[in-house]
């Protein structure tokens, strides 16, 4: 017989409470069992991604210097701009943070399957995962049961956003016409996926990073082709790299600045060198060349000039959860059992600090400290402890 729950339970949320929005530690009530599929997560960790910091950055974003500890521990605030106040139902109405984790089924509805899976390791990403319990679904295709024995934060907490990203860029080369890819920001735990990824499914990859240290570790790795955009020889080296891959597909985390107009520009020139007898005017090249942003790393205006032309290339957005729904279940279903067949090598994350839910709003200074991203320093949050 399972153990009984607590009626009430911690979770970090933002909460309007008149002309303030309040950032922490709130004691929410336990979800509850409301119908057959329906499973109770003991949250075990869950991961700081850099798509989580828009909701924990709310009180900075709208605060700034202003930012106060809250009149509850384990809280900060800030002033609620009158144009931000429709973000919440009421006053007293709670936002959950967190999107993905991993824990324990501890409660479950009545059907077969649910019921299967009491006891078991799960991973899923329906929000609400810096909490020490989480409701889902079994049936949700953001959910997956662990093979027993997996550790709690070597891939499970962190499952959905990175792997099916790096899967997702895979299935979009293909399903494009591409045959190898050109990635940014490549240093990323992303892009050391996408490194490992590549490698198994024979495909060609460029990886476009800042810093020296970055490239050193994707050649680790099994980089072939690694360009440094800080290097006075970036253009050139990009494109002898995507002349000897035949990229024509890039997935950029920058977003801003001109670097999404470089890689344009070295596929068009790499096609024209490759393919003369194709060019078609003044056009360029009629081979369909591409640049999805994912990211938003670079905060500034995207750049393009005259010289990309108007010939056959498009730059667009990719966003994982809008790729998955663009096809039928079972491309998700596929990719997820992927996932889980190798968290542990090619879909591994790596850790820096582990927080409680009370490290993340102890103080501003520690509120602050959590809202940075850094690769090899990401954050862990374990809601019920170690």
């Amino acid at each position: 017989m399972a153990a009984a729950l607590p009626s009430t339970m911690k979770a970090v949320v933002n909460q309007r409470k008149g002309n303030n929005i309040v950032y922490g530690v709130v004691e929410l009530p336990m979800p509850a069992i409301t119908g057959d599929k329906d499973l109770i997560i003991k949250v075990m960790a869950a991961p700081v991604n850099p798509s989580d910091l828009g909701s924990l950055g709310m009180v900075a974003r709208f605060g700034g210097k202003d930012v106060v500890a809250g009149d509850s521990p384990f809280t900060v605030t800030s002033p609620l701009p009158e144009a931000a106040a429709g973000m919440f139902k009421a006053d007293g109405a709670t936002l959950p943070t967190g999107g993905e984790g991993t824990g324990m089924v501890v409660a479950a509805g009545a059907s077969p399957e649910a019921q299967a899976l009491m006891g078991k390791r799960v991973s899923f990403m329906t929000g609400g995962s810096f909490a020490q319990y989480a409701k889902c679904t079994y049936d949700n295709p953001n959910f997956a049961a662990l093979p027993d024995g997996t550790a709690a934060d070597a891939g499970a907490a962190s499952m959905f956003v990175n792997p099916l990203t790096v899967v997702g860029f895979v299935h979009t080369m293909r399903q494009e016409g591409h045959t190898a890819i050109v990635h940014t920001a490549a240093g990323s735990q992303v892009g050391r996926m996408l490194v490992k990824h590549c490698k198994e499914e024979g495909i060609q990859l460029v990886n476009i990073v800042r810093k020296e240290e970055a490239a050193a570790g994707l050649k680790v790795l099994g980089a072939e082709f690694v360009v440094n955009s800080s290097a006075p020889s970036f253009k050139e080296d990009l494109l002898a790299a995507v002349n000897a891959t035949g990229a024509t597909i890039a997935f950029d985390a920058t977003g801003g600045g001109t670097l999404a107009m470089d890689i344009l520009a070295a596929f068009n020139q790499s096609l024209r060198e490759r393919f003369p007898d194709t060019l078609q005017g003044w056009y360029g090249p009629p081979q369909q060349h591409t640049v999805y942003k994912y990211g938003g790393l670079d905060k500034s205006n995207s750049e393009f000039t005259p010289a990309v032309g108007v010939g056959n290339f498009t730059w667009g957005g990719w966003l994982m959860p809008f790729h998955y729904a663009k096809y039928p279940p079972d491309h998700r279903a596929e990719a997820n059992a992927k996932v889980v067949a190798r968290l542990d090598t090619t879909f591994s994350s790596t850790y820096g600090t582990r927080l409680s839910l009370e490290d993340m709003a102890g103080s501003p200074e520690q509120y602050f400290a959590s809202l940075q991203s850094q690769t090899d320093l990401k954050f862990l949050v374990l809601p019920n402890g170690p």
